[in-house]
């Protein structure tokens, strides 16, 4: 709305540039029961429900990432199903995820005998109820994608219980805080990151099994899903040993894809940087791999 009236003042025009920027929700692959031991809860796995790919899919299924967008980022925003959407030569084509399917989203539960067996409104599987933990940082727009996605959940059948923590707390680090996206005492966590430059090589090798938080490295480690797949490992330390890039780009979007297939995270919004320019200055072209100067020696001024 800011966006849509700062235009209609008629001086300027918003422009947004994308890279690899992306709001996520983190699906951990452990224990985060609170009533395991300080060494084990967040670190033995599996997730009692979570890593059944009925249940995430079905989560994913629920969403409306378009109204997501359009509440939460407007032009600075986009509908992405991968993990790494940018450049365009990574961003895997397999998934789509740009309509909203609740109906649908039950019958896959339903399919796979996850119901509601007593009647209070929530699934079950294997006797232990889908009543999740999302949290994520204090900021407005957060909430507002995590009060919509509650709603939507409830509708097939799944109980979420929401939690927002100041942001410096969250990202902090502190090995000592329970509070931390890294330690995860969570079911779900939400939030975005991103690389600096075009290769994701070194952002993809966040997935390997050795990158999981534990309390042995402090709780540091850039794994924060816990997801550990030896056939994720061994096609990255493919990619590390490969330097035609056509084939770099390829392994980058299967690497994608298992991620996004396999449960690590449910992808929501590709966001971008955005800024504007007067509606008489022609040429200008966001860059986010550099400067908005990077291509002034093209502007120029129109009619």
């Amino acid at each position: 709305d800011v966006i849509a009236q700062m235009e209609a003042a008629g001086k300027g025009t918003p422009v947004a540039g994308f890279g690899p920027l992306v709001e996520r929700i983190m699906l951990n692959h452990t224990n985060p029961d609170p009533a395991l031991g300080p060494d084990e809860r967040a670190v033995i796995r599996p997730h009692p429900y979570l890593q059944d790919p009925a249940v995430y899919k079905a989560m994913s299924l629920a969403i409306d990432r378009e109204l997501l967008v359009e509440i939460g980022y407007g032009k600075a925003g986009k509908v992405t199903c991968n993990w790494v959407p940018a450049p365009a030569a990574v961003n895997s084509n397999t998934f789509d995820c740009s309509t909203q399917d609740i109906a649908g989203a039950n019958a896959m539960l339903d399919a796979a005998g996850i119901v509601d067996t007593d009647g209070d409104g929530v699934r079950e599987k294997d006797g232990v109820p889908l009543r999740m933990s999302y949290q994520t940082s204090t900021n407005a727009v957060r909430q507002d994608f995590q009060a919509l996605i509650k709603q939507w959940w409830s509708e097939i059948g799944i109980d979420t219980e929401l939690r927002n923590i100041s942001a410096s707390v969250f990202f902090g680090g502190d090995p000592g805080s329970p509070d931390t996206f890294q330690k995860f005492y969570a079911d779900l966590e939400m939030y975005a990151n991103t690389f600096n430059g075009t290769d994701p090589q070194s952002y993809l090798a966040n997935l390997l099994c050795d990158k999981a938080p534990s309390p042995a490295s402090q709780w540091q480690g850039e794994n924060i899903s816990r997801f550990c797949s030896a056939e994720y490992d061994a096609l990255h330390a493919q990619l590390a040993t490969t330097a035609d890039a056509s084939e770099r780009a390829s392994i980058a979007r299967q690497l994608n894809d298992m991620a996004v297939s396999e449960g690590a995270m449910i992808p929501l919004v590709h966001r971008g940087r955005l800024s504007a320019h007067a509606n008489n200055l022609g040429g200008v072209v966001l860059n986010v791999w550099d400067s908005e100067l990077w291509n002034a020696a093209d502007w120029h001024r129109l009619k």
